[in-house]
């Protein structure tokens, strides 16, 4: 009897007994615990309820870095996801809202809302009025009202949406408005800075003539100014 048998089976008496006989956070070649594995086969909850009455580790990481809670996101375990959350399962990673779970979750939205418990997190789910105020933005032909509408807006749900949704061939200025409204929250911030291309525009060189127009300029601005709000928002290194 071994684990990656035993992840095969819903046989609940055989989980219980190599629960009872093996090392519940032995590791395979990739890493994976028994309870990695029981997720990746979608096993039962009863399943992993067995395990982490036994003492499965809850944090460890396989060598993708995921954890249980990550594993439980990838292979939709929803059951799985709940009962590793109400079991103590770190929700925050040091690494910060990028490396957890919930951003790992962010394709689904019911699921990511889940997690909404992660520090950083924003409620993706809307409903349908809140849609309604998104699509109002968006679909606002005049530039100068829709930044006005977005200075306006005091809900992190609905400035994340507009800038996820926001087609970005339309220019700078109404992400400028989100990046100066108080209520963004900093993972609006990062995605705004991956959907800008951010590097791109930091590597393009005033000096250098790099900049032809004032979209660019500001394009470059944008860039500028998320990349060091997003840098004081990273922990100090320690002195080594």
């Amino acid at each position: 009897m071994n684990w990656k048998e035993v992840s095969k089976t819903d046989d609940l008496s055989l989980v219980q007994k190599a629960a009872s006989e093996l090392d519940v956070n032995e590791r395979d070649e990739r890493g994976r615990t028994p309870l990695m594995l029981f997720l990746t086969n979608r096993l039962p909850v009863q399943a992993i309820e067995i395990l982490i009455e036994h003492g499965a580790e809850l944090e460890a990481q396989d060598k993708l870095g995921d954890t249980p809670l990550k594993k439980a996101v990838k292979f939709k375990q929803i059951e799985a996801l709940l009962k590793l959350v109400e079991a103590g399962a770190k929700l925050d990673s040091p690494l910060g809202i990028l490396a957890t779970a919930w951003n790992a979750a962010r394709k689904d939205k019911k699921l990511a809302d889940l997690l909404l418990a992660t520090k950083g997190a924003v409620r993706l789910s809307l409903t349908l009025e809140e849609q309604k105020l998104v699509d109002e933005v968006l679909y606002e032909e005049s530039q100068n009202k829709m930044c006005d509408k977005i200075e306006g807006i005091n809900s992190p749900e609905l400035l994340h949406a507009i800038v996820n949704e926001y087609n970005w061939d339309d220019g700078p200025e109404p992400m400028l408005s989100v990046f100066y409204n108080p209520a963004t929250p900093e993972i609006t911030l990062l995605d705004m800075y991956e959907l800008l291309d951010g590097d791109y525009w930091m590597d393009r060189d005033h000096s250098c003539d790099q900049l032809n127009t004032e979209e660019e300029k500001r394009f470059k601005e944008l860039a500028v100014a998320l990349n060091e709000r997003l840098e004081r928002n990273e922990p100090p290194l320690k002195n080594e």
